[in-house]
């Protein structure tokens, strides 16, 4: 490397416009329109861009319109989303520069470019994890809290080691080559520190801490004192982060090639890369998810009540060309649609679900959750879960 910073301007111009590694025997660089993964990776970038905003629309609007109560884990979740959003703009020109291209297939100078925007991207994704799961264990806080039990001291200690965990990675990640540039520009002179071993450990350990974050709720779920159907409802929702972790170990095991390989960088760092989106995604809805039951329920009594009131404004069109006993029939129908039939909630949705666990307001409501997840249960199972919230 010190022979590359000792280079002329004209030689390092030279090499830039050359190919980035020797290909394999048998084969020759090709610069011009080589193999790659554009086409995929756009996919996957609109897909998870379009489903994760869609998901943290809902919760934005469900705690501000109808639980109108924002706490701290939303707080950290804007966070979280607002980090991926900002993650997809690398991406995006790594998928311009490299998507998927072989080394040897790629100019020095499109391969610097990779580097460098990979490296930016790295640390958009270590914050964006980071809050997504500590927004997540306080959410699991506010809706499971009773004390501090067990359940308490670890998603505290988790939420703990978390911070330190991920400022660690960000910090190692920023200040392992000094200067700071050395990190993606070869010409530079420098050093920089060998972290293939603490990386690997840092994906091992990314991997656990989803896997606790997985496993945590589970152990609620189970010791409620509730119907088996209304469990494996509200198990469901919380067992949707099971994509992240899957992602998360996939990224692992390509992280493991990235390092054994020492002439396809560009590949390895680019399928890393593409395998960092549906964890941080997937890891963002699971902490979006247990608000859609109430914003499905509210858009629910929303049209049933627009659907009354366009019957209702029918009736009373025709009350007019009838007689007055006709008109005062009428007015009978309009009160008998409009008194709540059965079981029909009164008032505002609940912002107590599950009381002997829910510390505070403004958390999930899992009564929503269950309600329409086992719908053709709702008799026994209703008074099973009154008889919990007792």
């Amino acid at each position: 490397m010190s022979a590359l910073s000792s280079l002329t301007p004209a030689q390092r111009e030279a090499l830039m416009d050359g190919p980035a590694a020797t290909p394999p025997a048998g084969q020759v660089s090709n610069l011009v329109d080589p193999p790659n993964s554009q086409a995929a990776g756009r996919a996957v970038h609109m897909t998870l861009v379009a489903l994760t905003s869609i998901f943290f629309i809902v919760r934005v609007y469900t705690k501000v319109f109808l639980i109108r109560h924002i706490r701290m884990s939303d707080y950290m979740m804007f966070i979280s989303w607002g980090l991926f959003m900002g993650y997809i703009a690398p991406a995006w020109i790594v998928g311009d520069v490299a998507p998927g291209v072989d080394q040897w297939n790629l100019t020095v100078r499109n391969f610097i470019t990779l580097l460098y925007y990979f490296h930016g991207a790295a640390i958009i994704y270590g914050l964006s994890i980071c809050f997504a799961k500590v927004s997540l264990l306080l959410q699991l806080l506010e809706i499971f809290g009773q004390g501090r039990d067990f359940f308490w001291w670890c998603c505290y200690g988790t939420i703990a080691f978390n911070l330190v965990f991920y400022t660690i990675c960000v910090f190692v990640l920023i200040f392992s080559c000094d200067p700071v540039s050395k990190a993606w520009n070869i010409f530079d002179a420098g050093t920089c520190m060998n972290t293939r071993l603490f990386n690997i450990f840092a994906a091992v350990v990314n991997s656990i801490s989803d896997l606790v974050v997985l496993i945590l709720p589970q152990i609620r779920i189970w010791g409620l004192q509730m119907a088996l159907r209304r469990k494996v409802a509200i198990s469901t929702v919380f067992l949707s982060g099971v994509l992240a972790c899957v992602a998360g170990i996939v990224r692992l095991a390509y992280i493991i090639l990235l390092f054994k390989t020492s002439n396809n960088i560009s590949y390895f760092s680019y399928v890393v890369g593409i395998w960092t989106l549906p964890e941080m995604a997937f890891g963002i809805i699971a902490g979006c998810l247990p608000s859609c039951p109430k914003f499905f329920q509210a858009v629910s009594q929303s049209a049933a009540r627009s659907k009354w009131g366009s019957s209702l404004q029918n009736i009373r069109s025709g009350a007019g060309k009838r007689s007055k006993q006709s008109s005062n029939d009428s007015h009978t129908v309009d009160s008998e649609a409009q008194r709540p039939k059965g079981n029909e909630r009164r008032g505002p949705p609940d912002q107590y679900p599950l009381t002997s666990f829910a510390s505070a307001p403004g958390t999930t409501d899992l009564t929503a959750i269950t309600r329409m997840s086992t719908s053709s249960a709702r008799g026994s199972d209703s008074h099973g879960a009154t008889t919990t919230s007792r």
